[in-house]
């Protein structure tokens, strides 16, 4: 029983320094994609209302049909930025959830080796 005891003690901590490593592995790729995002989207979300400003500053040159047109567009891009802004907020709250996993994960491994 004492022999079949050390080797069960021996997989549960070879099982959680595999499942740390992978979910620290996780954490780092979900924390670098949020970090690209984050800057992609940053570097852009500017964009949106220059273009709001300048179709506004334009709009009495265009034909009512073009003025109809871009302002489709418009209403197009906002879309767009708004999903943008979600998909960071989503992917910082992803990241948060897989570090809470991976504490509570280390924990019921510590209260289990006990």
């Amino acid at each position: 029983m004492g022999l079949f005891g050390y080797n069960l003690k021996k997989i549960i901590d070879e099982f959680r320094t595999k499942s740390e490593d992978y979910s620290n592995d996780l954490s780092n790729e979900i924390q670098e994609s949020l970090e690209d995002l984050k800057s992609e989207y940053d570097q852009y979300h500017e964009a949106y209302p220059e273009l709001v400003h300048f179709t506004a500053n334009i709009k009495n040159k265009l034909s009512p049909e073009e003025v109809n047109k871009l302002e489709k567009l418009l209403f197009a891009l906002r879309h767009i930025d708004h999903c943008a802004k979600n998909g960071v907020h989503l992917m910082r709250d992803l990241y948060r959830h897989q570090r809470k996993t991976t504490r509570e994960t280390l924990r019921l491994y510590e209260e289990f080796d006990t």
